[in-house]
C-alpha cells in the first residue's frame, strides 16, 4: 500500500513558519555583524583620528620652539647652570646671549661613550671637584641617580668640595607626555633665572617627582610656586626651549648617548657604573687624585 506524502495544511503551516524563523534569524545575525563592524570601525576611526591629532600637536609643537632663542643669564655656551653650593649659581659670561641649535654641527653617533666633555677644567690641589650631569627630567635612570645620590651632591656642594653643572635634555620628547623633558628643563631654567636660590630644590623634586608620564605645565609652575618661585611667565613663553634644544644638540656633538651621563674632573663614571661601582665611591676616589 502507497503512503501518502502529500503534507497537510498544519504541516505546510509549520513549515513555513520554521523557515519565517531561519531568515529571521539570519537576518539578525547579519544586522548584528553589520553593527558589529559599523562600531569597531567608528573606534578605528576615532583611534586614527586620535594619533593624527597627536602627529599634528607634536609636529606643530616642535615646529613652534625656535632654534633660536636667549640663554638664560647663568647660563654657559654649553647649556649648563652651575651650582656652587645648594642655594647659589655661578655667574656665566655667556649668559644671556642668543644660542641656535640649528648651527652645531652633530657627528653621527658611534654609540660609544665619550671620553672628553666639553667644558671640563683642570683641577689644582684644593680645588673643588667640578661634577658635569647630563640628565633628563623623564628618564627613570637620572630619577634613581638623584634618589641615591642627591643627599651626598648636596653635602659636597655646601661643603665647597665641589661644583655641580646639570645640563638638562631634551632627549626623551615624545608626544605622549607634551615634550615633558624639554618642557622641565624649561621650567628649572626659569628658575634659575627668577629664583636661582630654588633652582637645586627644584631639580631635585623633578625627579623626586619621576612617574615616566610627566607633568603638565600648571603643574611645574605650582612645584615652583611652592619653592617661593614665580616662573609662569617663562613658562608659559617657552622662554628658554631654544637653549634646551641647544643644551641637546651641544650633548649629542659631546657624543653624549644616554643619561644620566655624569662626570668628574673630566673622568666619566659610565665604565664604573659598568662594573657595578657606585657613583659615591668611584667619585670620592677622582676627588682625591687632586686633593
Amino acid at each position: 500500500m502507497a503512503t501518502n506524502s502529500r503534507q497537510t495544511k498544519a504541516e505546510r503551516q509549520q513549515g513555513a513558519r520554521e523557515k519565517a524563523r531561519q531568515m529571521q534569524e539570519e537576518q539578525r545575525r547579519q544586522e548584528k555583524r553589520r553593527s558589529l563592524m559599523v562600531r569597531w570601525g567608528v573606534v578605528l576611526g576615532v583611534v586614527v583620528v586620535v594619533a593624527v591629532v597627536v602627529g599634528v600637536i607634536f609636529m606643530n609643537s616642535s615646529r613652534s620652539i625656535p632654534d633660536a632663542g636667549p640663554a638664560p643669564s647663568v647660563g654657559n655656551e654649553h647649556g649648563g647652570v652651575v651650582m656652587t653650593s645648594t642655594t647659589e649659581l655661578a655667574s656665566s659670561d655667556f649668559g644671556g646671549q642668543q644660542v641656535d641649535a640649528s648651527t652645531v654641527e652633530v657627528p653621527e653617533s658611534t654609540g660609544e661613550q665619550p671620553t672628553s666633555v666639553p667644558g671640563a677644567e683642570e683641577r689644582g690641589a684644593g680645588d673643588p671637584a667640578q661634577v658635569i650631569i647630563y640628565a633628563d627630567a623623564n628618564c627613570v635612570h637620572c630619577a634613581q641617580f638623584e634618589a641615591e645620590n642627591g643627599e651626598q651632591i648636596n653635602e659636597w656642594l655646601d661643603s665647597g668640595k665641589a661644583t655641580v653643572e646639570y645640563r638638562l635634555l631634551d632627549f626623551l620628547d615624545n608626544p605622549a607626555t607634551g615634550n615633558y623633558s624639554s618642557r622641565a628643563a624649561n621650567a628649572a631654567l626659569c628658575v634659575a633665572e627668577e629664583s636661582p636660590e630654588d633652582y637645586n630644590a627644584f631639580v631635585a623634586e623633578i625627579f623626586a617627582g619621576y612617574t615616566g608620564e610627566g607633568m603638565d605645565d600648571d603643574e611645574l609652575k605650582s612645584m615652583a610656586s611652592g619653592l617661593g618661585a614665580d616662573i609662569d611667565g617663562c613658562v608659559d613663553g617657552n622662554t628658554y626651549r631654544p637653549y634646551v634644544k641647544y643644551t641637546g644638540a651641544q650633548a649629542r656633538a659631546a657624543g653624549v648617548v644616554g643619561t644620566p651621563t655624569v662626570w668628574v674632573n673630566g673622568e666619566n663614571w659610565a665604565s664604573a657604573a659598568e662594573q657595578g661601582q657606585s657613583f659615591t665611591d668611584w667619585a670620592t676616589s677622582v676627588m682625591e687624585k687632586t686633593s
